[in-house]
């Protein structure tokens, strides 16, 4: 089991920031899509019946995927999330895993899944040096937990592996989207278990995005006032392990801690420090933009890593700056905007 800390490793490499937007922001954070499958229909995510799925021969190739990888640690990129889709669904995405974490200047890899195909990989993924699993677990009802996925699952199946890997040294979070109908009473309940076990668990608002548009989701301030009214004053800490823009509170009397993602109603774009990587191989500046450069023509088309590098460069130098949530146009309610094939 690893003990690298990568938060105070490599700090001549962060501190020479190589990819710095148009408006100053350092970029150090790829979220990086494998797959546009997964294994359920989340209400906020996908269509019922599910979505036309990318054919393989059209996904950026694993080896594609390290070249892109490489070429990106150089430019001052040391934080991956690896996300799908499920990612798991993509055979020998843990071997992909491994060979990232080998390249010079990647430090923290960290993995969101829901869970449900983690079990036989959770020690591998320990002894790579994945630093975190966020696992999406938007209920502990079993009917609640089958309503919002989608699926006949229940939770328990994934809630052992939260406890292996957690006991093999990787950081648990919990990624809960509170939803107005599916499981917004069912807050209090996931709030105590993930303190209880020591979790992170982290409320991230329903962003107007895709299928996101057809939910109503539940406000973070009310939120908060149902957590201290059951559990007592939150109080606010920066002591949390994590790549993004969550705000977190810990509780009197426990390990655990509880954060806020608030895209909506407490935009956090001033900070923002990453960019995405669809399955497909376009790479996204902001999440609710279409703005980013399709790098799959470039791979198979010979480019050689200037050429990649310069294309880098020109997607953070075009990315937004802000998100645009407060005015959402109709077309990001289409295909190009499903979250399963965003990468999150």
């Amino acid at each position: 089991m690893s003990t690298h800390d990568p938060d105070r490793d490599n700090a001549s490499l962060r501190a020479e920031a190589k990819l710095i937007d148009a408006y100053g922001r350092t970029i150090n954070y790829l979220r990086l899509s494998l797959t546009d499958r997964c294994n359920f229909r989340c209400v906020y995510c996908m269509p019922p019946d599910g979505a036309p799925y990318m054919p393989h021969r059209e996904l950026t190739t694993y080896e594609e995927l390290l070249r892109l990888c490489r070429i990106m640690s150089g430019l001052g990129i040391y934080r991956f999330k690896i996300t799908g889709g499920e990612p798991l669904c993509r055979k020998g995405a843990v071997a992909f895993i491994r060979r990232l974490k080998r390249i010079p200047g990647v430090d923290r890899v960290t993995l969101t899944s829901n869970g449900t195909l983690l079990a036989p990989y959770v020690e591998e993924l320990a002894d790579i040096g994945v630093s975190g699993i966020n696992f999406s677990l938007n209920s502990l009802n079993p009917e609640h937990y089958a309503a919002v996925s989608r699926t006949r699952a229940g939770p328990e199946p994934v809630l052992p592996v939260m406890v292996a890997a957690a006991k093999a040294g990787i950081t648990v979070k919990i990624n809960v989207v509170p939803l107005r109908t599916y499981n917004d009473d069912d807050l209090p309940d996931l709030t105590r278990f993930a303190l209880e076990n020591g979790y992170h668990l982290r409320f991230i608002e329903l962003m107007p995005v895709g299928l996101g548009m057809t939910c109503t989701g539940v406000p973070p301030h009310e939120i908060r006032a149902v957590i201290e009214r059951d559990f007592g004053p939150l109080t606010a800490v920066d002591d949390v392990t994590g790549n993004g823009p969550a705000e977190y509170f810990r509780v009197s009397g426990y390990t655990g801690s509880v954060g806020f993602i608030s895209a909506v109603s407490n935009m956090f774009c001033r900070q923002c420090n990453r960019i995405r990587l669809t399955s497909g191989g376009f790479l996204k500046s902001c999440l609710h933009s279409d703005v980013g450069v399709e790098l799959k023509p470039l791979l198979r088309g010979g480019a050689n890593d200037a050429a990649i590098i310069a294309a880098l460069r020109k997607a953070v130098r075009e990315k937004p700056q802000t998100h645009a949530f407060g005015n959402v146009a109709p077309e990001n309610s289409g295909q190009r905007f499903l979250m399963h094939g965003i990468g999150g």
